[in-house]
């Protein structure tokens, strides 16, 4: 009779303990179908249907404005500044004074560089008031220019004369040379040089010499000349002063090289100044020791991505935006498409540069402005098309569903042709007023 209470309460500790272990599974089975649940995502389908209108491909882009007509100024001559005649904010216009820097020394060297060159060419004067050269040393010649019976050949070539039937040495000046190699020959032209002259011959070492020294004369007041005209700065364009580098009595150095409209063709800029890109490809401002700004041809460097770059080339339509202005949208056309890549930055995949001619007025528009750019890559009217949603695949050739009246569907090939963002043209493979499925998976 004690064993039952001992039976009943064991019972109840196993009923408790399997109702813990089924609430545990259960929790655990609520776990696992919350998380597929959660998982599952949403499917919608549409249809929509094949119409006809205008399909317009663009590509996008964001860069610089920037003219080809600014430029950055440096002085050719070093020195001191002993004029600034401008300030940022003048106009002014090709050709004008706009500083100099002390000119004492450069007019010395001019000066003594005309006395050098007046020296050279009276050297090579005198040098020249001579007569023609001598014969080649070793023909016995006298170099004074005396008549001498020295210079003749050795004396068995001058008797022979005296020896055949042949004529006389008096005659031998005028009557035709004999066989080559013969005796007569050698009389005619030693007779020839033998001739008797008035003036000293022209020595040709000497010649040479005083052609030299007047070359290098010429050249060196060449030089002087451009090192003079260096120490005045003018503007090698119209425009707007952007900056000036120093003011008067500071010092200046001197540069063979001239950023923007101003450089000279075929010079290499210097560092710093216009005719390169920063890092990432967007265009240099430039820089010098006086900036020039001036809006007339303002252009667009934008950089646009490889898959794009390879949509554009020149004179296609586009429209520009200015980043501070949304509301100013200016025209423009392509001008270049570069094949030369440059860096998006770390992680960043590469982007093409894309030069734009701004078409229309600019002169309210400055170097350095942000714009967004759209450039229209292809464009179709009058095109049968469907959205661009409801193809699948790449290339020219993409995969559409048709949905028939009766709801039935089935997979049907096409040919396509100007895609946008959001339609695509069909030049075959569909009919207006078909419909296509469209199925589209949100989370």
């Amino acid at each position: 009779m004690k064993v039952l209470p001992r039976l009943h309460k064991a019972v109840l500790l196993n009923s408790a303990l399997g109702a813990v272990l089924v609430a545990a599974v259960g929790g655990a089975y609520a776990v696992v179908v919350s998380s597929d649940s959660s998982s599952a995502k949403h499917t919608d389908t549409r249809t929509a249907a094949v119409s006809t209108g205008k399909v317009q491909a663009t590509v996008t882009g964001a860069g610089l404005l920037t003219s080809p007509s600014d430029a950055g100024v440096n002085f050719t001559t070093g020195g001191q500044l002993t004029k600034v005649e401008v300030k940022p904010g003048d106009k002014v216009t090709k050709g004008q004074e706009l500083a100099k820097v002390d000119d004492t020394a450069a007019r010395q060297a001019l000066a003594q560089a005309k006395t050098s060159l007046v020296a050279a060419k009276a050297n090579l004067a005198k040098v020249q008031e001579g007569q023609p050269a001598s014969p080649p040393a070793g023909s016995g010649s006298n170099p004074s220019g005396a008549p001498s019976h020295s210079a003749s050949p050795a004396p068995s070539a001058s008797a022979s004369p005296s020896t055949k039937p042949s004529p006389s040495p008096s005659a031998s000046a005028s009557t035709p040379p004999g066989p080559i190699g013969g005796l007569g020959d050698l009389s005619v032209h030693n007779v020839s040089y033998a001739v008797p002259v008035a003036n000293p011959s022209v020595d040709p070492n000497l010649l040479v010499q005083a052609q030299a020294q007047v070359s290098q004369a010429q050249t060196a007041l060449d030089t002087a000349q451009r090192t003079l005209d260096g120490t005045v700065l003018t503007a090698p364009v119209d425009g707007t002063v952007a900056s000036v580098g120093a003011t008067v009595g500071q010092t200046v150095i001197g540069t063979t090289y001239t950023s923007g409209a101003g450089a000279v063709p075929g010079t290499p800029p210097a560092p710093g100044t216009t005719g390169g890109a920063a890092a990432g490809g967007t265009p240099a401002a430039p820089s010098g020791f006086i900036v020039l700004t001036n809006p007339t041809g303002m252009q667009v460097k934008a950089n646009v991505s490889e898959a794009d770059s390879l949509r554009l080339k020149p004179g296609q339509a586009a429209t520009v935006t200015l980043t501070a202005q949304s509301t100013t949208v200016l025209n423009a056309r392509v001008l270049s498409v570069s094949t030369l890549a440059v860096n998006g930055g770390t992680g960043a995949a590469a982007q093409y540069p894309v030069t734009l001619d701004i078409m229309g007025p600019t002169k309210d528009l400055h170097t350095g402005q942000g714009v967004s750019v759209q450039i229209v890559a292809g464009e179709a009217s009058d095109a049968l098309f469907v959205p661009t949603a409801a193809l699948s695949g790449t290339g020219n050739q993409r995969t559409v569903t048709v949905v028939a009246a009766d709801g039935t569907a089935h997979s049907a090939q096409v040919t396509v042709g100007v895609e946008s963002d959001t339609n695509t043209q069909i030049t075959s493979g569909l009919t207006q007023g078909q419909k296509v499925r469209i199925t589209t998976v949100a989370p």
